[in-house]
């Protein structure tokens, strides 16, 4: 896990490469294609250039604001040092944001950018964060979601809060 010494520069990463992203995408899709085999090429370097950042970076996003929200209404006036997985690549033990205050890990939350079900894999992820330190929190981004989620929460009797932002 990498620290994040600076929430507010992190944020400002993470809009520099949706910018760079959008760039990306303009310059891919300047011209229009005279056929389909050239509508396939641009098609195949619009994919290279943007599939997986276009993940990716909503992921890193969605993380930040999580932290922020959690800085901003569970963890006001703490010392806090957050630790994260941007590029979704945290091993089991691992979550996508891990907060430690005193020592000590308070945080432990998973975040999703799906918005509609992937039901095995929230699943998955649900049982994975249910296991780990601290408080456990799962942010989605949509009402389904956060459904869904609470839905697999109280089935499984996990002690895991679901947070919609």
């Amino acid at each position: 896990m990498e620290q994040i010494a600076n929430l507010s520069l992190a944020e400002e990463q993470a809009f520099q490469k949706v910018k760079q992203l959008l760039s990306m995408t303009r310059r891919d899709v300047a011209e229009e294609p005279s056929s389909l085999k050239d509508g396939i090429s641009v098609l195949a370097r619009l994919r290279n250039d943007i599939y997986e950042n276009l993940n990716q970076i909503q992921h890193e996003a969605m993380i930040l604001r999580a932290a922020l929200d959690l800085q901003s209404k569970d963890l006001a006036r703490k010392p806090i040092n957050w630790y994260w997985n941007p590029r979704q690549t945290g091993g089991l033990e691992e979550p996508d944001l891990r907060g430690i205050v005193g020592g000590s890990i308070h945080i432990s939350a998973e975040i999703t950018t799906s918005e509609s079900l992937i039901d095995k894999t929230m699943g998955a992820t649900l049982k994975k964060l249910s296991k780990m330190p601290g408080k456990k929190i799962y942010f989605v981004r949509t009402e389904p979601m956060e459904t869904r989620a609470k839905t697999k929460v109280s089935k499984a009797g996990y002690p895991i809060e679901i947070r919609q932002i």
